[in-house]
């Protein structure tokens, strides 16, 4: 698809930082010189049209991330071939260095984004990259000077000097080449023609370099070229790749890297991108790479992997040593100072005492030197800074599990676990290949129980090595119970256990209790409201232990949520862990303590953030506050929050504490139902009245079967549950609950699609009911639920009057039923001919239900108002309409908006006056819909498409 000017130009500036996360701000600078007071929400806006252009842009923390390989950007493709061509010039093969550079620069078309508005701030970019580029060109003349190719190189730079006239370098290189090639007059008269350019133009004589080569000509003199410069991010010129100063021998400390070492692609050239900058930054300090992550990330194996890589590029030296941050005793920076000058032949006899002396020598030794040193598990900055080289010709690697945000100038990259593919890589190359492809459903079940920690991975791919007749899928089995998941990671020396409590050994009593906590809830993330309630404190008091937590590597805190809440994650690996700590190490009073604080406060913030939403489908607590309109931050939290609050209700059901769980599933429910969780509620919802049976609580399990059935109407299976329905309505009806049973009898009628007349009945006496009882959330549905019915019979003004009622009484309730109201309302209108007057209501009713974020109900409000607006005549408004909700219905995954939608473009069709395209609109309608919960839309169906095969009949 063609995208317009403001997602490409979003397009291009994540394209111009490939594999990097761009901020929003960054990207916002980039797309306007001068950004309007919408252009955050119009930068979410393009960055959704890139994603439904099927180019896959991720969200990290407070930016956007584009991930990519060679054989997707031409920009990687050309890094990667001019690297490789300098490594081959250095290695003498200058014939592969010309293939090399030439398909590199036959990569480059014109400018960078040259078709593209970009904003001013993008210029600096481009220009980089035009010098990379420039810098490229020239070590590709070279070379092929080398080689001999001296007229060839002529016809390059004849073209090229006319374009750039005032560029030195170009007019040297063609001088070098029309010397070597025996064409001296030429030479000599290029610099004439140099000379009098620089002096017109600039009013400046040519450079040292041109004047010394001009002399050398004129003398008929051997020609040499240049050392080449090493570019920041590009290799070094050959001559320093093999540098070794007088009086130094260079030494290697470095782990054996990996053989099997797969993915971190993108993260492996950032790090060499910074270190293979170290000698030409111009500064006065050496490069730092800081590495972060979990425990089990594998920071340690990309370290040492990228060390390795790097050894040419540091030839005077690659140190180690492992500082042992995450032990309980992390080692100390003067037997660390010890171990380093020892390997750098220091005697014992005259090694310092103090730290600062060490350091000093250590700073001495090294000096101006090209040393590479990886520090490996610090435990924190001032362990780290006595071990920093003075000077800028070194680099430093230091792998921590937290962030280490006082060390400056340091470069930060913080691991995550691999993406899928390199996940599933990783266990191949561990368990073997074809043992993995042989059975790849147990493979993924493999990778998902070990969250894609490539500890874990690597863990479970030895265990499966040492028993090769073990089938994967009895592998996968065992890891599925998460409760003995850790006990199956272990193999040798490897233990993920172990390798998670030598950080939690480190932790203070404060953050070892927040860390068993945050173990007590299914989350993937929390905020910190939620540790302050389950630890009986504030948010404040909680701020130090999370901030501890995320030090040792054992929480990540760089997400903001929709509410602007700062969110801790955890690993799944580690939150099991920490659930195994909080069962372990905390008694049963003070589990189930932390437990009900933690839904007490969670009930109070959903009754409150909820208000906008219609009760649950059963007898309200007596309370509840009064509904109010719709409140986009209380919406944006409760989707913040969902899966820790459906968490909190799982966690209560187990730990039998009934009455916290239904409490908080109860207002939780219609949260749920509304945004289209379905799922999500039959899963809290189960678990609750399994609890409540458990605990003999039948009156709290009777009405949440009434929750859970209403779950099954709303997604349009009820005649699923009208079986529940009707055993419910006998027991409330023995056990004297009239209120209870009103509901259940409104489920009935909901089930009774086949039996309109009977619905109607028993519609009308829930109404009844609920009015006699004071129920007016009860009351709006049974009305609304008559309107339906007296639609379906065909008695509009009836369904219009009912709705009518509604309205009148639906002020100061929950605006979902104001919005089914104006759609009854509008359906009836539409029925008898008064179409604009439906498109009114379709309208209310549309733009209600974008205020709740109510998205089944802005569809169904989208294609009725389509549906009018083609029976107006304006087809093409129509269809564009349709087309949209058609879209939202297959984002949704609602087959039944798609069949009614494709039902309401057969129509349009007709009106049209394309019979053909109405018949096959609604016989794609028909095949989509359910027959069985759909008696009477099928049987309407099947009738528009009879009449369509009789028109193209009498058309025949």
């Amino acid at each position: 698809m063609r995208l317009a000017a403001k997602p490409r130009a979003v397009l291009s500036t994540l394209l111009l930082h490939p594999n990097t996360v761009v901020s929003r701000d960054r990207l916002i600078a980039s797309v306007w010189d001068e950004p309007p007071r919408s252009a955050l929400a119009n930068l979410q806006t393009y960055v959704s049209v890139l994603r439904r252009a099927a180019i896959e842009v991720e969200t990290q923390g407070p930016g956007y991330h584009l991930r990519l390989g060679t054989g997707r950007l031409d920009l990687l493709a050309f890094d990667e071939a001019v690297r490789r061509a300098r490594r081959e010039t250095a290695d003498g093969d200058l014939a592969e260095a010309d293939r090399l550079f030439a398909g590199a620069l036959s990569l480059w078309r014109g400018r960078p984004a040259e078709d593209v508005p970009l904003a001013g701030a993008v210029t600096a970019r481009i220009t980089e990259l035009e010098e990379r580029r420039e810098s490229a060109r020239f070590d590709w003349i070279d070379v092929r000077l080398r080689l001999g190719l001296h007229d060839e190189v002529v016809g390059q730079l004849t073209p090229l000097v006319e374009t750039d006239p005032l560029s030195e370098r170009l007019w040297h290189r063609l001088m070098v080449a029309l010397h070597r090639a025996g064409r001296r007059a030429e030479a000599l008269e290029a610099y004439r023609r140099a000379r009098s350019v620089l002096v017109a133009e600039l009013g400046v004589e040519p450079g040292q370099e041109l004047r010394n080569l001009h002399t050398a000509i004129l003398s008929d003199a051997p020609v040499e070229l240049p050392a080449p410069a090493a570019v920041a991010g590009d290799l070094p010129a050959p001559e320093r790749a093999g540098r070794q100063t007088p009086g130094w021998t260079g030494i290697c400390l470095l782990p054996a890297d990996i053989a099997d070492f797969v993915g971190r692609e993108s993260e492996t050239h950032e790090m060499i991108s910074a270190l293979r900058g170290t000698a030409d930054r111009g500064g006065a300090a050496p490069v730092i790479v800081a590495v972060s992550g979990p425990p089990g990330v594998g920071k340690s194996t990309l370290a040492v992997h990228v060390a390795h890589l790097m050894r040419e590029e540091y030839p005077d030296g690659q140190l180690f040593v492992r500082l042992g941050g995450a032990s309980p005793s992390p080692r100390d920076p003067a037997g660390l100072l010890a171990e380093l000058l020892r390997a750098l032949g220091v005697d014992a006899a005259v090694m310092p005492a103090s730290v600062e002396e060490q350091a000093a020598m250590y700073r001495a030794r090294i000096a101006d030197r090209a040393v590479l040193v990886l520090l490996d598990d610090a435990g924190g900055e001032a362990q780290v800074q006595p071990l920093i080289p003075g000077t800028p010709g070194s680099a430093v690697i230091v792998t921590s599990r937290g962030l280490l945000p006082a060390m400056p100038g340091a470069i930060a990259l913080t691991l995550d676990v691999p993406p899928p593919a390199d996940a599933h890589n990783l266990l191949a190359g561990v368990a073997g290949a074809d043992r993995v492809a042989s059975d790849p459903e147990s493979a993924e079940a493999i990778l998902h129980a070990c969250g894609r920690l490539p500890l874990a991975l690597r863990i479970a791919g030895a265990r499966l090595v040492t028993r090769p007749a073990w089938p994967l899928a009895e592998f996968a089995r065992r890891l599925a119970d998460t409760s003995a998941c850790l006990n199956e990671l272990h193999s040798g020396q490897l233990d993920v256990r172990t390798t998670f409590a030598m950080s939690y050994a480190t932790l203070s009593p404060q953050a070892r209790r927040a860390f068993r906590l945050l173990g007590s809830v299914a989350a993937d993330s929390v905020a910190a409201w939620t540790v302050a309630a389950l630890a009986g404190t504030s948010a404040h008091d909680v701020d130090h232990s999370l901030e501890e937590l995320a030090a040792a590597g054992l929480i990540s805190a760089s997400d903001v949520d929709a509410a602007a809440q700062p969110r801790y994650r955890m690993h799944d690996l580690l939150r099991g862990f920490a659930a195994e700590l909080f069962t372990a190490e905390d008694s049963h009073e003070c589990r189930a303590a932390a437990l009900r604080r933690v839904a007490a406060e969670a009930h109070v913030r959903v009754i409150d953030a909820a208000r906008e939403l219609p009760l649950a489908f059963a007898p309200p607590p007596s309370d509840l506050p009064a509904r109010t309109p719709p409140s986009a931050a209380a919406g944006a939290w409760l989707s913040a929050e969902r899966r820790v609050l459906v968490g909190v209700v799982a966690a209560t059901s187990r730990a039998g504490l009934v009455t916290a769980s239904v409490d908080l599933a109860h207002v939780l429910a219609p949260f749920l139902i509304v945004r289209g969780f379905h799922d999500d509620a039959v899963n809290m919802l189960d678990g609750t009245i399994e609890a409540a049976a458990a605990a003999g609580d039948a009156s709290a399990e009777t009405r949440l079967r009434l929750v859970r059935a209403d779950v099954e109407v709303d997604r349009r299976r009820a005649h699923t549950v009208a079986a529940e329905f009707r055993r419910l309505l006998d027991r409330f009806e023995r056990t004297g609950d009239r209120h209870s049973a009103a509901y259940a009898l409104l489920g009935i009628a909901a089930t009774l699609e086949d039996d309109l007349g009977s619905a109607l009945a028993a519609a009308t006496r829930a109404a009844d009911c609920f009015l006699a009882l004071g129920d007016t959330n009860g009351l709006l549905s049974a009305w609304y639920e008559v309107a339906g019915v007296q639609l379906f019979l065909g008695r509009y003004d009836d369904a219009a009057a009912a709705c009518r009622h509604a309205l009148a009484l639906a002020d100061g309730e929950s605006a979902v039923h104001s919005v089914r109201a104006r759609r009854g309302l509008g359906i009836a209108c539409y029925e008898m001919g008064r179409v604009e007057e439906a498109v009114g209501h379709y309208r209310v009713s549309l733009a209600l239900s974008r205020e709740l974020r109510w998205n089944e109900g802005e569809r169904i409000a989208l294609r009725r108002l389509a549906e009018a607006e083609g029976a107006l005549g304006r087809f093409d408004r129509a269809t564009r309409m349709l087309a949209e909700c058609m879209e939202m219905c297959v984002r949704a995954g609602d087959a039944r908006g798609e069949a009614m939608t494709v039902y309401a473009l057969g129509e349009v069709s007709r009106w049209r006056g394309d019979e053909r395209a109405a018949l096959d609109h609604f016989t794609v309608c028909h095949a989509l819909l359910n027959p069985r919960g759909e008696h009477y839309w099928s049987a309407r169906t099947r009738e528009q498409i009879a009449r369509s095969r009789a028109a193209l009949g009498r058309l025949c």
